[in-house]
């Protein structure tokens, strides 16, 4: 492979990174765009996860809010992982029993197929008052 050939696939790898975040933009709440997009580059491989992880989230729980956001443990160097989180208002029985059939039926599988993703799915409750 020449060096312009080499620079074109890495050129187009990116490009493809790009793509994906931009879809990612439209599917999930951001908290840290840039930092988000940061730890996206560092694990790429995530990124059709994330996307997949909304099309099953939704089918299950398809009236809640998906964010993402990276998180740090301070306590630990190096500890950055990323999260995604349904804001939901079901009860809490409910969400977690929905959260238990994504478990089963789809994620417990799926996050295993992505070695040291980094990537969590939990549960928060949003308020119903106004």
């Amino acid at each position: 492979m020449t060096l312009i050939q080499d620079t074109d696939v890495k050129s187009k790898a990116f490009d493809d990174l790009i793509n994906s975040f931009n879809q990612i933009t439209n599917l999930y709440t951001i908290s840290d765009p840039l930092e988000t997009f940061q730890f996206i580059v560092e694990k790429q491989t995530i990124t059709s996860l994330i996307i997949e992880a909304h099309d099953k989230i939704t089918n299950l729980l398809p009236n809640e809010k998906l964010g993402l956001e990276v998180k740090t443990e301070p306590e630990i160097a190096e500890s950055r992982s990323l999260w995604i989180t349904i804001y939901t208002k079901l009860e809490v029985d409910e969400a977690f029993e929905k959260l238990t059939i994504l478990d089963d039926t789809w994620w417990l599988e799926a996050i295993t197929s992505v070695p040291k993703s980094n990537l969590h799915i939990n549960l928060e409750w949003e308020s119903n008052e106004i």
